[in-house]
């Protein structure tokens, strides 16, 4: 297998190598996933699967509405690949699982909490989520890409959460209690599910965690601000570069929260900007796994 080649040092911005320099391990994981059983009692070795995850519900005899076939629920947390293969093993061939909702995440280990804040400022900087067509939305803490539920209390059927206030829970790092920049997507829908290639508990174990970060992590820097500032307005660049940073700033102000700019924000606004957004190779941020 070939080496990747990443560009050396040098050559990368400022605030892509601050904010390498703060992560010391990756991890990547589920963190949580939720299946539908059709069985109101399923044989399900609790005990020994909690061994491999930090938590496990099992919801026997509930019915889904309209869809009665499926009569229990199961949560499993954290789980490790061994938590994933126990639980296919359990409904082997007796049992049909239906998996409903899937959190693909990931965990970027920082020394403190301050770091943790540093760097998920960073994210919300430089990531950008296709397809999501609402404003980022910030509850407490938390960063939302996509409303929580639309007007009918209903899940979306794909979110994007970043947070930096918890410790990981991921199950490569659990132990460590470590302060992280955490980021998940939220996959709700057999349909959804589906596009993912994950329709069974198999499926879950197999899963390609890095392949799915390696499309999902989309990170973009701005040009200098010099740059953007003639770029928002071409027909009147006859003034001093301090004037155009101005322009420039001023016009990425509309795009911030508190003192964080949000690249999401701006590129559903104005979606011409990706013109002049420079890519980061996103292996920079996968590549110092645990």
């Amino acid at each position: 297998m070939k080496a990747r080649l990443h560009p050396p040092p040098s050559k990368l911005p400022t605030d892509v190598k601050s904010a390498l320099s703060l992560i010391k391990h990756t991890a990547i994981g589920f963190d949580r996933l939720t299946f539908h059983v059709d069985h109101p009692a399923p044989n399900i070795p609790a005990s020994e699967i909690e061994l491999h995850c930090t938590k496990l519900n099992v919801i026997t005899g509930r019915s889904l509405p309209y869809h009665p076939i499926w009569q229990t629920r199961v949560d499993v947390f954290q789980p490790s690949n061994k938590a994933l293969s126990l639980l296919a093993k359990a409904m082997g061939t007796r049992h049909a699982a239906r998996l409903s909702y899937a959190e693909p995440a990931i965990d970027w280990l920082v020394d403190n909490d301050d770091a943790a804040y540093s760097l998920c400022k960073f994210f919300l900087e430089h990531l950008h989520v296709p397809y999501l067509r609402h404003d980022v939305a910030f509850f407490k803490e938390t960063a939302y890409f996509a409303p929580r539920a639309d007007q009918h209390a209903e899940k979306n059927a794909r979110n994007v959460v970043l947070y930096a206030d918890r410790a990981s829970k991921l199950w490569p790092a659990h132990e460590l209690k470590s302060p992280c920049c955490h980021l998940e997507y939220r996959l709700h829908g057999v349909g959804t599910l589906a596009n993912q290639g994950l329709l069974t508990l198999a499926d879950c174990v197999q899963f390609d965690h890095r392949a799915f970060w390696a499309e999902n992590l989309r990170l973009y820097c701005l040009p200098k601000m010099a740059e953007l500032g003639r770029w928002l307005d071409p027909d009147n660049i006859d003034v001093t570069d301090s004037a155009l940073r101005k322009r420039a700033n001023v016009f990425l102000d509309q795009y911030r929260h508190h003192e964080i700019f949000v690249l999401q924000n701006l590129w559903r606004d104005v979606p011409e900007t990706a013109d002049v957004l420079l890519p980061v190779a996103n292996e920079l941020f996968l590549d110092i796994a645990m």
